[in-house]
């Protein structure tokens, strides 16, 4: 009976704060630009690969932890314990700062939550404190989700002769407290800086750092990644404890991981006592920004939506506009050009997507290109193969990840009712407004990766050569960007979206293929060409074929019609039977 009665409890309506809570967790995890079927498909899908990231690691430890309890000595098994507890810790961070990144916009009430629940009869507080518990509680399920089997099969697993205590539910729990607060850790520091930010920055000034810090957090938390699954080679580190882990934070709760299986060691103990002062400063700080700030981030965001017609367009789109205004020739292209602009200084998703985008790719760059150069530098040694394939691949996979970018981008609508403008000159100039798009991926997709990548080249191939290979970059990135315009009938975020429309796997494995494949091939080859006048050669060659796809796909242009609604085409085609 109980549980018959819980389904019906649930969808019940009950007081007003039940309700916002009801609220918040059906619509956090929701974009305007997605169905809540899609999103629920896609929550199902990311939950149960998390939660199977833990058992499939563990699968893969049992040969190593077989020869390490086969040893004669307990040494160095001990040692590769301690590491993968730090490994799982630190795993369990990174999953908390990624969730607790995507839900940085609703850890407090945003704009359209005044302008909405403010004329209810709900009291200021309820609202921030639903917003907060619903919060708190997604980043508390995903790092369950993602601990809830490692807690049993990981201490199963390494609980040998050595292992004190032995198997049993005080490992269980060990495993399962440490891994959590850990996450929780990440999660009220982060809310604590946010808290910070509303307190001391203006509500203009916040928008614009609230989207930086955002796109920034997320990709630091998505770059730690390869390093956190080196961690389990850290056993040599740990075992010589050094002084900078006590600075270290997911070193401090490794070491509340031994002090709850019951060392005495004086260092563990001294790392745990950090990792329980982290949390509780965290936690307070946290509570503290709450209490303090929602009455003033209340009159921030009513100011901001009396404001959000002012025109906040960064220095950096200024400029590009200027630029790309000097260069194009009709008024229906600069029309476009401005407007694209503009959405993307206001629209904070779409600045979101590409300021992620463009973390990623300089993180990209920088993880391949700058360990290499600063090795070359101090050692002066000549450049060997690899090297010079991972310099050539830099303008290569940021370009190409950048104009992939700024086409997803221009497919997400800003406001469908501002797209009547451009359907009045749909008939007579619909081909030069479709234009617009190709000085769009140059200005801000194939320049910005060019002169990210000249100076690691020029470094390490000379000037000659760099200029050269930029330019026969710049030729495979523009018949990249022929292929993305193929058939492309958009003028950006003017036509509705429907996501789904293109199979997901066929998406990764095409790029999988493009960035697995494709770009280490052409990197390869490109090693072996490193001369200025073979590549300028290579560049004009491959410039000829530029033009004539762009010349025919400037033709087909003429005759195509402007798409502004994707619900017009048809999911399906029917094969036109008919009966006798």
């Amino acid at each position: 009976m109980p549980l018959t009665k819980s389904p019906r409890w649930i969808s019940a309506t009950h007081n007003g704060f039940f309700e916002l809570l009801r609220h918040f967790f059906s619509r956090q995890l929701i974009d305007e630009i997605l169905s809540s079927d899609q999103v629920r498909l896609m929550t199902i899908t990311a939950l149960g690969i998390v939660a199977g990231i833990g058992p499939l690691i563990v699968y893969l430890y049992m040969p190593k932890y077989y020869s390490l309890l086969n040893l004669q000595s307990p040494h160095l098994y001990l040692a590769a314990v301690h590491a993968d507890r730090l490994f799982f810790i630190s795993l369990s961070m990174i999953a908390a700062g990624l969730m607790t990144s995507l839900l940085w916009q609703s850890l407090f009430p945003s704009r359209h939550d005044y302008q909405i629940l403010k004329p209810l009869p709900l009291r200021l507080s309820h609202v921030f404190a639903a917003r907060f518990i619903t919060s708190f509680a997604i980043v508390c399920f995903v790092i369950a989700d993602l601990n809830g089997f490692t807690s049993l099969l990981f201490p199963l697993l390494a609980s040998g002769r050595w292992q004190s205590p032995p198997f049993g539910i005080h490992y269980v729990l060990a495993h399962a407290v440490a891994t959590f607060a850990a996450g929780k850790f990440i999660f009220f520091a982060m809310v604590a800086i946010e808290g910070a930010c509303l307190s001391l920055l203006p509500s203009r000034r916040f928008d614009h750092f609230s989207v930086i810090f955002q796109a920034l957090s997320f990709t630091a938390f998505a770059a730690a990644v390869p390093y956190v699954f080196d961690m389990p080679k850290w056993y040599k580190l740990l075992d010589a404890k050094p002084h900078w882990l006590l600075f270290f934070p997911p070193a401090w709760f490794w070491g509340l991981y031994e002090r709850l299986l019951g060392t005495q060691d004086p260092y563990l103990l001294q790392l745990a006592r950090r990792s329980i002062l982290g949390l509780e400063v965290t936690l307070i700080l946290s509570l503290a920004t709450y209490l303090v700030t929602y009455r003033r981030h209340t009159v921030g965001a009513l100011e901001q939506s009396s404001k959000a017609t002012q025109d906040g367009t960064p220095q950096i789109l200024r400029a590009g506009s200027r630029l790309l205004e000097g260069l194009v020739r009709t008024s229906h292209e600069r029309a476009v050009l401005t407007f694209a602009i503009q959405t993307l200084s206001r629209s904070r998703r779409h600045r979101l997507i590409i300021g992620v985008c463009a973390g990623i790719s300089l993180v990209l760059a920088l993880h391949s290109a700058a360990p290499i150069v600063i090795s070359h530098f101090r050692l002066s040694e000549s450049w060997s193969l690899w090297q010079r394939e991972s310099i050539l691949a830099l303008p290569l996979i940021t370009g190409t990840l950048a104009v992939s970018a700024l086409c997803y981008v221009f497919q997400i609508p800003a406001e469908l009712r501002a797209n009547w403008v451009f359907r009045m000159a749909e008939g007579s100039a619909g081909c030069e407004m479709l234009e617009s798009v190709e000085h769009l991926l140059l200005l801000f997709g194939l320049a910005p990766a060019l002169l990210l990548a000249l100076p690691f080249e020029a470094f390490a191939l000379g000037w000659a050569v760099a200029v050269a290979h930029c330019a026969f970059s710049a030729a495979l990135i523009l018949l990249f960007i022929e292929f993305r315009l193929r058939e492309w009938r958009k003028i950006p975020f003017t036509c509705s979206y429907v996501p789904g429309r293109r199979n997901l796997w066929h998406s990764v494995w095409g790029y999988l293929f493009l960035f697995g494949g494709l770009i280490p091939a052409i990197t390869y080859i490109e090693s072996s060409l490193l001369n200025a006048a073979l590549l300028w050669a290579i560049t004009v060659v491959l410039a000829l074929v530029w033009l004539v796809f762009r010349s025919m796909r400037r033709r087909q242009l003429k005759e195509a019609c402007l798409l502004f609604d994707e619900s017009e085409e048809l999911l399906i085609s029917t094969v036109q039977l008919t009966a006798d």
